[in-house]
Formats: structure tokens, sequence, C-alpha cells
């Protein structure tokens, strides 16, 4: 989660606000400067990071409005939330995977012969009731 967090973080400053209307102004000629900052410091080139305000019309995930965000920056964005994403959910997943797997050889190594009590001698002795051929 805190990935996640570290993401809308990194989000804001591309986010400058409101566009133009009455008394913003000041606003539209805003510069990059802050989001140059922190993008450049998480490795950015700054040459994809626009000086000062540009329209966002042209982007798909990044504010449409007024913004800090180029297409190649929001393309590289899109990439590395991909990545992080895919991390959570395999770390996610490989605890279950393993839990599942924990469970199934405990399974295995007691099973309960409720198909066929009389053939089965004990736990772990399946092949007289012809549930595993090893």
């Amino acid at each position: 989660m805190s990935a996640l967090r570290s993401l809308l973080l990194l989000l804001l400053p591309l986010c400058p606000g409101p566009g133009p209307g009455p008394g913003s102004e000041a606003k539209v000629t805003r510069s990059c400067a802050e989001t140059r900052q922190v993008l450049g410091a998480r490795g950015y080139s700054l040459n994809l990071i626009p000086p000062a305000l540009i329209s966002g019309e042209h982007l798909r995930v990044c504010p449409q409005e007024y913004t800090c965000c180029s297409s190649e920056t929001e393309q590289r964005l899109i990439r590395e939330t991909e990545a992080t994403f895919r991390g959570l959910v395999e770390d996610s997943g490989s605890f279950l995977v393993h839990t599942l797997a924990a469970r199934h050889r405990k399974f295995d190594d007691n099973p309960d012969p409720g198909g066929c009590p009389s053939l089965c001698a004990g736990p772990g002795d399946w092949k007289k009731c012809g549930q595993r051929s090893a």
C-alpha cells in the first residue's frame, strides 16, 4: 500500500490545479520546477519534463488540463506503475501459492481415508485405496 501512496505523491506535482479562469492567471504561468526536481531525483531526464505548464489534452492518464506531464513522462509513469502493481500482486500471490502448497503437502501426508476406510491401513497408504498410483 505504501508503494501506491508514494506513486500518488509522485503524481500530485503533475496536477497544478484548475486551468485558466477568473483570478488564476498566476497558475497558468506557474513553472514545473517542483515537478522537474521530484522526477529528476527519481532518474527522469529533465528533457522529458516541460519547464512550464502545457496543455494535456493529448494525455490519457495525466491531467488533461494544464500539466507538467509530457507524453514521454506519462508513458514512463505507466510502465513504473504497472511494474509496481505486478510486484504487489506477485508478493501477495506468492504467499497464497506457498500457503496452498503447504496445505496440499500436509493433506498428502495425513489423508482422511473417508472414501475407503476398510482398505486403507493408515495415513499415507493410498495404494490400497486406488487413489494413488505411486
